[in-house]
C-alpha cells in the first residue's frame, strides 16, 4: 500500500493543486540540439560563460566545499569525541577525514568538460536522430534563479541521464551542479575521475555502521546546499528502473538536501522534477537480462569504451524537459515548524517525524511530475497496441497499426499527456520511423504484416550460479527476451493507464446486469487495487480521490461510461464495454500484472504455506520455476512477463505492506512468513476472479515470435 499523508485535509489539496494543474505539455515547446541551427551551442570550445543558479558573494571551489565541511561545528564535534584531547589521534583522524572527503568530493576542470562534450558531440551525432530539450521550460527555470539553492531531480532510465544532464546545461550555458553518483562509477579507471572533474561527487551505497562516514557525508551535503552556488543534482528514485516503470522514491539525499530547510539556515530552496525520456534505451537488452534474473555486468572503463566504439545502431531521439519548479518553502507551508529546531545547535539535531513524512510525500509528488512530462514516443504506442492485438491472438496490419496509433496519440492526449503523434499529420511515416529504430523487436514482413523479431541470443554463456531466480530452460529464455523488450515499451504507458484500466476492471466485476453500480462500491475496489498496486506503478493514497475521479471523467470522454459521472451514486457503463475496443486496450496494459500478482499468490499457498519462514531468493525462484511450468503447458492467465523478478519482488513486498505476509530479521537475512488471517487467500481468489474477466486469448505468445518453439 502506499504511504499515507500525515498534512491536513487543506494541506493536501494545496499539494494537489500543484501537482495535477500544471500547465500542458507541448510537443511544439521541444528544440532538436542536432539540428544544423544548434551548432554553437553544441561548440565545446566556446568562451565558458555561464549562468551560477545561485551567486554568491564570492567563487565556491570543490576545495573550499571540503574545507568548510572539515571547519562544521558537526565535524569538530566528531573530533572531539572520537579523539578524547589526544592531539596525536585528533591529527590521524583528521587525516581520515580529508581522505574521505577526497573520495567524495567533487571537482570542476574545464577542459575534461570540454572533452567530453566533444565526445559525447560524435556519439550522439552517431547514434541518435535527436536530442530535445523543452527550451520554453528551461527558459522559464533560468528566470527563478538567483534567488535559493537548486536542486534537479531528474528521472532515472539510464546510466546516460546525468552525462545528458550536464551535456544540455553546458549547451545553454547553465553552472553544471553537484551530481550525486554511486561508487561503481568511482571504481572505473579513468572514467571515475572524468567524472569528478565533470561535477561528480561519490557516495556508498550504503554506510552500515560507518558513523563516521554517515557525518562526513550528511555535511558534505549540508554544505552543498547552504554553500554551494551550482547546485545539486541526484536521482530521487535512487537506482535505475529495469522495467522502464517509475520506481518508489528514496529519501535519504532528499532529507539531507532539505535539512538546511528545515533547521532554518536557508530560507527557500527551488525543486525542479526533470524528465528523461528515451525513444530506446541504448541498456535495453541489458535490463531484459536483468529483468530475467541475469546480473548485469560490472561496469569497467574498457566495457564501456568497446561498447561505445562497436555501437553503430540508431537509438532514436531524447527528450529532456526541466519541470515547473517548486518552492521548498511553499511546498511544505505550514508544515515546516522551524522553531522546534532553535533549541540545540543544527548539527546535533536530526528531522522529525513529521518532517520525514512530508519529504516522502514531496518525493512521491516529484516522481509522479517526472512521470507527467514525460514524452511517450510513437514506438511506446506500437507496443501498446501491439500487446493488446496478439492478446487477442490477432495479426497487425501496417493499415490496422497506423489506426490504432492515431486513436492511441487521441486517448493519451485526452489524459494529458505528450506524445510525438502529436498534431502529426503523417502518423505512417512516424510509424515506419519508429520501426526501423526498434527493428530489434517488431518487423514488417514483406506482406507489411507486424511481427516480433527473431532473437538470437546465446544464453548458454550465462553463468547459472549468479542467476538471481530460477535457472530457465533457453527454449523459455528466447520466447521470454523479445516480449519482455516489447513490454519495456508498454510500461512508460502504464502511469496514464493503471487506474483507468482498474476502473474498467472493478466496473466490469461490480456491474450489474442492468449495467448499473454504486460509485461507492467502485471507490472501494479500485482502492483495493491501487493498495495492492501500490508499489508497482507508484500510487499513493494521498492521489487516489483525484485521480479516481479524473479516470471516470476521462472514460465518460471516451465513451465508457453512458452519463456524466460528476455527483452521480450510480454510475453506468455502456453496454458491451468489455468487447469495446478501446477498454481491452486499458485492460491489455494491466493484464500482465494481473496474471504476475496471480501466479505469485498460487506459489505462496501452494509452496510456501507449509513452511515456517522463506528468504526472497527462494521466493523468486520458486515463482520463475512455477511460470515457466506454466508457459511450457500454455495454461491460462500467464503471460512471458510473469518471469520479470521485478515485479515478483513487487508483489512480495505489496503483501508485506498489506500485512499478508510478516518480514522478520533473522541472523542478518530477512524472512518472510504468511499471515493466518486468510488475506493472501482472499487476494488470490480476486485476482482469479478479475483474470476471468480479461476478454483474452491466454496465448503462451510463442506463435508471435518468429521461428521460436518451446
Amino acid at each position: 500500500m502506499a504511504p499515507t499523508s500525515t498534512e491536513s485535509p487543506d494541506r493536501g489539496a494545496m499539494v494537489e493543486s500543484i501537482t495535477i494543474k500544471l500547465s500542458p505539455g507541448k510537443l511544439s515547446e521541444y528544440r532538436n540540439l542536432l539540428a544544423p541551427e544548434y551548432r554553437e551551442h553544441r561548440d565545446m570550445t566556446k568562451r565558458y560563460r555561464v549562468t551560477v543558479p545561485f551567486p554568491k558573494d564570492g567563487p565556491v571551489t570543490p576545495a573550499k566545499l571540503k574545507k568548510l565541511v572539515l571547519a562544521s561545528g558537526r565535524i569538530q564535534l566528531l573530533l572531539d569525541e572520537q579523539s578524547s584531547n589526544d592531539k596525536a589521534k585528533r591529527a590521524k583522524l583528521t587525516k581520515t577525514i580529508v581522505e574521505l572527503l577526497e573520495e567524495i568530493g567533487l571537482a570542476e576542470n574545464i577542459p575534461i568538460i570540454r572533452t567530453l562534450g566533444t565526445m559525447l558531440n560524435s556519439i550522439f551525432d552517431r547514434i541518435y536522430t535527436g536530442v530535445l530539450v523543452n527550451e520554453v521550460k528551461l527558459e522559464q527555470l533560468r528566470s527563478r534563479f538567483g534567488r535559493q539553492t537548486v536542486l534537479y531531480l531528474p528521472s532515472h532510465r539510464s546510466y546516460g541521464d546525468f552525462i545528458l544532464m550536464s551535456y544540455v546545461l553546458f549547451c545553454y550555458n547553465i553552472a553544471i551542479p553537484g551530481i550525486a553518483a554511486g561508487m561503481d562509477f568511482y571504481s572505473m579507471a579513468g572514467m571515475g575521475s572524468a567524472l569528478r572533474n565533470t561535477g561528480a561527487f561519490y557516495m556508498r551505497r550504503t554506510y552500515g555502521n560507518d558513523r563516521q562516514y554517515w557525518y562526513i557525508f550528511r555535511e558534505y551535503m549540508r554544505q552543498l546546499t547552504v554553500a554551494y552556488d551550482r547546485g545539486i543534482e541526484f536521482f530521487v528514485e535512487g537506482t535505475r528502473s529495469r522495467s522502464n516503470k517509475a520506481l518508489m522514491p528514496k529519501i535519504g539525499l532528499l532529507s539531507m538536501a532539505l535539512e538546511p530547510l528545515f533547521m532554518g539556515e536557508v530560507p527557500d530552496l527551488l525543486i525542479v522534477p526533470v524528465s528523461v525520456s528515451y525513444d530506446r534505451p541504448v541498456e535495453e537488452q541489458l535490463f531484459v537480462y536483468e529483468l530475467l534474473g541475469v546480473p548485469k555486468p560490472k561496469e569497467t572503463t574498457r566495457g564501456l569504451l568497446k561498447a561505445l566504439s562497436i555501437v553503430r545502431e540508431n537509438f532514436g531521439s531524447i527528450y529532456l524537459e526541466f519541470g515547473d519548479p517548486l518552492s521548498a518553502k511553499d511546498y511544505f507551508g505550514g508544515g515546516l515548524n522551524r522553531t522546534q529546531h532553535t533549541i540545540a545547535p543544527t548539527f546535533a539535531q536530526m528531522l522529525a517525524k513529521e518532517e520525514r513524512d512530508a519529504i516522502q510525500n514531496l518525493a512521491n509528488d516529484v516522481v509522479h511530475l517526472q512521470q507527467h512530462r514525460m514524452v511517450l514516443t510513437t514506438f511506446h504506442l506500437i507496443a501498446l497496441y501491439y500487446n493488446y492485438k496478439k492478446y487477442h491472438g490477432q495479426t497487425v496490419t501496417l493499415g490496422e497499426l497506423v489506426e490504432g496509433v492515431t486513436m492511441l496519440g487521441r486517448m493519451f492526449e485526452d489524459l494529458g499527456a505528450v506524445t510525438e503523434v502529436e498534431d502529426s499529420e503523417n502518423v505512417e511515416a512516424l510509424c515506419l520511423a519508429a520501426l526501423d529504430v526498434h527493428r530489434n523487436v517488431l518487423q514488417l514482413t514483406s506482406d507489411r504484416v507486424l511481427t516480433i523479431a527473431r532473437t538470437y541470443h546465446d544464453f548458454s554463456r550465462v553463468d547459472k550460479k549468479r542467476l538471481k531466480g530460477y535457472n530457465l530452460t533457453d527454449g523459455v529464455m528466447k520466447l521470454a527476451v523479445p516480449i519482455f523488450s516489447l513490454q519495456l515499451y508498454c510500461n512508460p504507458c502504464l502511469h496514464w493507464l493503471a487506474v483507468p484500466a482498474m476502473v474498467l476492471l472493478a466496473g466490469l466485476s461490480l456491474t450489474s446486469t442492468t449495467g448499473s453500480l454504486r460509485r461507492s462500491d467502485l471507490v472501494r475496489v479500485v482502492r483495493e487495487l491501487r493498495n495492492l498496486y501500490g508499489l508497482e506503478f507508484v500510487l499513493y493514497a494521498r492521489r487516489d480521490v483525484v485521480e479516481f475521479d479524473a479516470a471516470l471523467d476521462h472514460l465518460y470522454r471516451q465513451g465508457l461510461l453512458q452519463h456524466d459521472p460528476v455527483g452521480q451514486d450510480t454510475l453506468h457503463f455502456t453496454p458491451h464495454t468489455a468487447r469495446h475496443q478501446l477498454a481491452n486496450v486499458y485492460l491489455s496494459a494491466l493484464g500482465p500484472f494481473l496474471c504476475t500478482y496471480l501466479q505469485a499468490t498460487d506459489v505462496l499457498l501452494e509452496q510456501f504455506r507449509p513452511k515456517e519462514s522463506f528468504t526472497e531468493k527462494e521466493y523468486l525462484a520458486s515463482v520463475q520455476q512455477h511460470v515457466e511450468q506454466q508457459l511450457l503447458q500454455q495454461k491460462r492467465n500467464v503471460h512471458p512477463y510473469c518471469l520479470s523478478l521485478d515485479s515478483i519482488s513487487l508483489a512480495l513486498h505489496s503483501l508485506v505492506t498489506l500485512g499478508a505476509i510478516r518480514k522478520s530479521k533473522r541472523d542478518n537475512v530477512y524472512r518472510y512468513d504468511l499471515g493466518t488471517d486468510g488475506m493472501i487467500e482472499s487476494i488470490n481468489q480476486q485476482l482469479k476472479r478479475y483474470c476471468t474477466l480479461l476478454p483474452f486469448e491466454y496465448l503462451t505468445f510463442q506463435d508471435a515470435v518468429t521461428g521460436c518453439k518451446l
